[in-house]
């Protein structure tokens, strides 16, 4: 078993370095400037959360990720978002700072458009030195840790929408960047959208869908389904698909619990039906989420399409 664990770590450790390098959520449609700039200040209010992510529990080493982020709403159709992200994976630790700025306009009657741009400040280690139960320690690979440096990175977005439906693009990181010890950052693109549907006065439905797409990695897609009951609790499934392996790669359900005016508390659980499944079978999502009104005044809309803002369906 532990020989397992240590291929799975190492694989891991090459898919880090190469690909996984920007933090990834089944809960980002509560949270949609994880992945999108231009969604920074699009609710109209101001919210503040921390997500923590824990993939493939029970085995050593593996994913975890942990998140501080903020997103407020500026006068003069003006947002601003900042995020922490601390990815831990066996050895493998990158640490990302972000500040997304973003701007919006009016398109038509219903459609408004946001234009965003992010600046990245990245670091990425490899804690070789300190593993344990190698198959030969002796092997020079293991006798030096590795560290990126600091990097910088830029990425943009756009996202059009209504208080019922929304459609967004991005590339969170635009610049391709390797350095001496082959840790590499490659282009991510991200095609999402949604909508919001009134079943009954008390439940609607929401609907979405996410593409993302990087050099270095599988193409994969999100498919969520969630429903809200009166303003209070949100629910629903959700199926990852891994286009290059085949289509289901994963399922699940999110949950989501409006604790008051203020807070809002959102769970997910996911199974993997890949080969993954021989070592475990789950992976949690936990976040808690403070939002309050935004201070200024001029504010031309306040879409409704974000899951844990229903208030504004009232």
């Amino acid at each position: 078993m532990k020989r397992f664990i240590l291929i799975v770590i190492l694989g891991l450790m090459y898919s880090s370095t190469i690909a996984q390098q920007i933090p990834m959520y089944g809960q980002y449609i509560f949270n949609s400037s994880v992945i999108n700039p231009a969604q920074a200040g699009a609710r109209g209010e101001n919210q503040a959360g921390i997500l923590g992510r824990y993939q493939w529990v029970g085995i050593d080493g593996a994913p975890s990720t942990h998140t501080a982020f903020a997103n407020l709403s500026l006068p003069h159709n003006l947002g601003i978002a900042v995020g922490i992200y601390q990815d831990n994976v066996g050895p493998v630790k990158d640490l990302t700072f972000q500040t997304d700025i973003a701007y919006s306009a009016r398109l038509a009657e219903e459609w408004f458009l946001s234009a965003g741009l992010r600046m990245v400040t990245s670091s990425m280690s490899i804690d070789l030195t300190n593993l344990e139960n190698i198959i030969d320690s002796g092997d020079p690979m293991f006798n030096r840790d590795l560290s990126s440096g600091f990097r910088f990175n830029i990425g943009t977005g756009l996202l059009a929408f209504t208080n019922r439906h929304f459609f967004g693009i991005s590339m969170p990181r635009m610049l391709n960047l390797v350095n001496k010890d082959s840790h590499s950052v490659s282009h991510h693109l991200f095609i999402y959208g949604g909508s919001t549907f009134d079943i009954t006065r008390e439940i609607t439905i929401s609907p979405s869908a996410l593409f993302k797409n990087s050099e270095l990695a599988p193409a994969q897609i999100d498919i969520n389904a969630i429903a809200g009951y009166d303003n209070m609790i949100d629910f629903g499934p959700m199926i990852r698909s891994n286009m290059a392996k085949g289509w289901v790669d994963a399922i699940g359900f999110l949950a989501g619990y409006h604790l008051n005016e203020n807070w809002y508390f959102g769970y997910m659980y996911e199974y993997p039906t890949n080969n993954m499944r021989v070592a475990t079978r789950q992976t949690h999502e936990i976040s808690l989420r403070y939002q309050w009104e935004s201070a200024k005044h001029g504010r031309y809309r306040r879409p409704s399409f974000f899951l844990n803002d229903r208030r504004a369906r009232r």
